[in-house]
């Protein structure tokens, strides 16, 4: 349900002008019931210290890869039915100087479940599998501030008090209409999101996180073992990988406003299997674009594959597109926000570059 503290109506058209930024939301409509949010009179909230009053997206990226800190806080997701189920989690960040900070995200309980329910059970297997892209694909963060810069702007809506700390709220939003819009209440001390809701471009909220307490502090984290391998570019991972056939350096000239971010081959460690992992990002949005060489193709038994068909099956929820097709053994997934509908395209034209290629 909509949280009665935080009701907002974000009031926007594409043509948008300052008139009508000025009447979005002070605050914001999203799945839950927000603890203490409360617009204060600009008197009473001061900068912190190495913080401007109002954040900008330089001083965003610079508390990323800057600032520690350890929040317990609420992520709330859509089940199966349709229904909002909070998560309690504790997120600890210890930035490193880069736009990748080490950070462990803790299953700590389901809302009124019953530790060891079925429920809640459920939802720790989903943190063992899913915890680190929660963080790093499920929160608000600056992850190219050039391309930020190009492609956001940031209006700002005044102080608000959130997790009882002075914090400031901002909306983040996008040039082109198929991306997300976020309200986003920033700390004013340290510029970490407190608060975020993110909205596609009809006004549905797609992923909710509420901080409940914030410390600016972290006790050493455990080095994670890593089945991750970075690489400069496309010709470097697959010479990593043996230089396996059929797979290709994507074209992704339908999304031309993102920029490859990073190259990643990743380890399978049940089934030994390699995984080329590219991420593109437009500052603040990400996509991936997966390929897995040696997989069966899953799809070859169906009906719509015989006579030489060819199929790509998506996924989608307000938070999530993912997209899935093999050829010539090489699985291919593209996975995003749900707002961006390009990857639809996007999936169709790098298939047809599989095809062309092999």
């Amino acid at each position: 349900m909509p949280s009665a503290s935080i009701l907002c109506v974000i009031a926007f058209s594409r043509a948008l002008t300052a008139a009508a930024i000025t009447m979005m939301a002070l605050a914001t409509s999203g799945w839950g019931a927000a603890q203490s949010t409360t617009l204060v009179g600009k008197s009473a909230v001061a900068s912190g210290a190495g913080q401007p009053l109002v954040p900008t997206l330089l001083s965003l990226d610079q508390s990323l890869r800057t600032q520690d800190f350890t929040a317990i806080q609420l992520r709330r997701f859509r089940d199966d039915q349709g229904n909002v189920v909070s998560v309690r989690e504790r997120l600890q960040v210890d930035a490193n100087g880069s736009a990748r900070p080490g950070f462990a995200v803790t299953f700590l309980q389901v809302e009124g479940e019953l530790p060891g329910s079925a429920t809640d059970l459920k939802w720790q297997q989903k943190y063992a599998q899913f915890a680190s892209l929660f963080y790093t694909h499920g929160t608000f963060r600056v992850h190219e501030l050039t391309a930020a810069a190009s492609n956001y702007t940031l209006h700002d809506f005044g102080p608000v008090v959130r997790a009882n700390r002075a914090a400031r709220r901002m909306v983040v939003f996008p040039a082109t209409v198929d991306k997300a819009i976020w309200v986003v209440d920033f700390d004013s001390l340290t510029g970490v999101p407190l608060y975020s809701v993110e909205f596609d471009s009809q006004l549905h909220v797609l992923a909710e996180v509420e901080v409940l307490s914030f410390t600016n502090a972290v006790a050493p984290l455990v080095p994670a073992l890593s089945s991750t391998t970075q690489h400069n570019d496309y010709n470097t991972a697959i010479a990593f990988m043996g230089g396996p056939r059929q797979m290709i350096d994507p074209i992704v000239a339908l999304t031309s406003e993102y920029q490859l971010d990073r190259v990643e081959v990743r380890d399978d460690p049940l089934n030994g299997r390699q995984a080329l992992v590219m991420t593109y990002t437009d500052g603040v949005d990400q996509f991936v674009v997966v390929q897995s060489p040696g997989t069966p193709d899953f799809f070859a038994g169906l009906p719509s594959m015989s006579g030489g068909g060819k199929s790509i099956a998506r996924y989608r929820d307000p938070a999530m597109s993912v997209l899935l097709f093999w050829d010539a053994g090489v699985s291919f997934h593209v996975a995003g926000r749900g707002s961006l509908r390009r990857l639809d395209d996007l999936a169709q034209a790098l298939y047809l570059q599989a095809l062309s290629t092999n």
